[in-house]
């Protein structure tokens, strides 16, 4: 078996060029996805696919007698699907090891043509094809995927599609405007009270950290008086984090353990521009602990309720995340870690659910460096990136 290794921007141009190279009777071994060079610091930088194949592998085919045979390719494939053969199961033993290995190429090969067959690559022009595929990379959902390039085609003439700058700008355009984002400024000095802010979300989406960049942003920065209250009192280090921000930025920090004393140190620091409120993270599925958590929110009454997901959430997990955490009052997305997201298409089918707002995002660990007000063109920017390398 001569196998090699076979690197695109997209599964169907590795496809395209294993066939070129091994013929229709080649077999994929191999597949896998990853990020080639830095494009955008923070944001990541080309994803490539990985192909690895050989021209033939000996499997032993159904019905044989023990004799093994070349896999052949079906030449007549449905469309959309690639021509790469499909190896049979065997209908005798061949050893254990060999039995995984060989069921392990059949479903990789069964995954890799549902998922061509499922992308309804049909329906989309020969042009868009690399677009509609960029986006399903980048993890957007396919339904989006899909709306977005009947509007992109809808929106250019047949001349204009045909220039790769103007349909990826005008991509970029498109998605920028599916991102809503709203800069949050304090009020001005007639305003009676503080500014109550709170940040809610699951465990592990750096809640903690993101508020004290908050507060050193609002203090440091723009010159506002701040206070911090902070209800994780479950974990002690976080506290104790929290402090230490606190005493560096000369902010006060109240400690609370029920919605009363919520209440009541709201009350107390009424004459600061902005109250920032750390609240415990919550496991998405513990609706007790989430109960507590709308107690503590009704007793302090925020103007603002910024729900933080992390950029690294899965799709299911971020849509339970939404369906758990939104009706407890967020009014706001707030994005954490996009310098570890591996794919930025979760930003869209965020937006697109909770109809909510991205208000700030974070690129990192620094206090308080690594955050800053959202802007669409550059979160879309991030989806369009690869298509942009494949260009250049």
């Amino acid at each position: 078996m001569n196998a090699r290794t076979y690197e695109a921007g997209s599964m169907s141009e590795a496809i395209a060029e294993v066939k070129r190279d091994l013929g229709r009777d080649a077999v994929i071994l191999h597949t896998r996805r990853r990020r080639k060079g830095a494009l955008l610091g923070v944001l990541g930088g080309r994803r490539v696919w990985e192909v690895t194949a050989a021209s033939s592998v000996n499997v032993l085919p159904r019905g044989s007698q023990g004799r093994y045979e070349p896999a052949q390719a079906d030449s007549e494939q449905p469309a959309g699907r690639t021509a790469v053969a499909e190896p049979s199961r065997p209908s005798q033993p061949v050893g254990h090891e060999g039995d995984e290995r060989l069921e392990e190429i059949r479903q990789m090969v069964r995954s890799l043509m549902d998922r061509r067959a499922g992308g309804r690559t049909d329906d989309v022009p020969p042009e868009l094809r690399c677009y509609y595929e960029q986006l399903l990379d980048q993890d957007v959902a396919e339904n989006i995927a899909t709306d977005l390039i009947e509007q992109l085609r809808c929106s250019m003439t047949g001349h204009e599609l045909s220039d790769p700058a103007g349909v990826r700008d005008r991509l970029w355009d498109l998605i920028a405007a599916r991102i809503p984002t709203r800069r949050i400024e304090p009020d001005s000095g007639d305003r009676e009270g503080a500014r109550i802010v709170a940040l809610i979300g699951p465990t592990g989406v750096g809640k903690t950290t993101t508020i004290a960049k908050l507060a050193a942003d609002y203090k440091l920065r723009r010159g506002c008086s701040v206070g911090l209250i902070t209800m994780d009192t479950y974990r002690i280090a976080a506290v104790e984090q929290l402090r230490t921000y606190a005493d560096i930025i000369e902010v006060p920090l109240r400690t609370v353990l029920s919605p009363g004393e919520v209440y009541q140190a709201v009350k107390e620091m009424s004459d600061m521009d902005v109250v920032l409120l750390d609240t415990a993270g919550r496991s998405q599925n513990n609706h007790m602990r989430l109960k507590q958590l709308r107690g503590f929110l009704e007793a302090a009454a925020p103007d603002e309720t910024h729900l933080v997901v992390s950029a690294t959430a899965g799709r299911k997990t971020a849509a339970m995340v939404l369906e758990r955490f939104v009706p407890l009052g967020a009014d706001h997305l707030l994005i954490t870690k996009l310098d570890e997201a591996a794919t930025f298409g979760m930003i869209l089918n965020l937006t697109a659910t909770a109809e909510t707002p991205v208000s700030f995002v974070t690129t990192g660990q620094d206090v308080p460096d690594d955050i800053a007000p959202a802007d669409a063109h550059r979160l879309a920017e991030g989806i369009v990136a690869d298509t942009q390398m494949q260009e250049a």
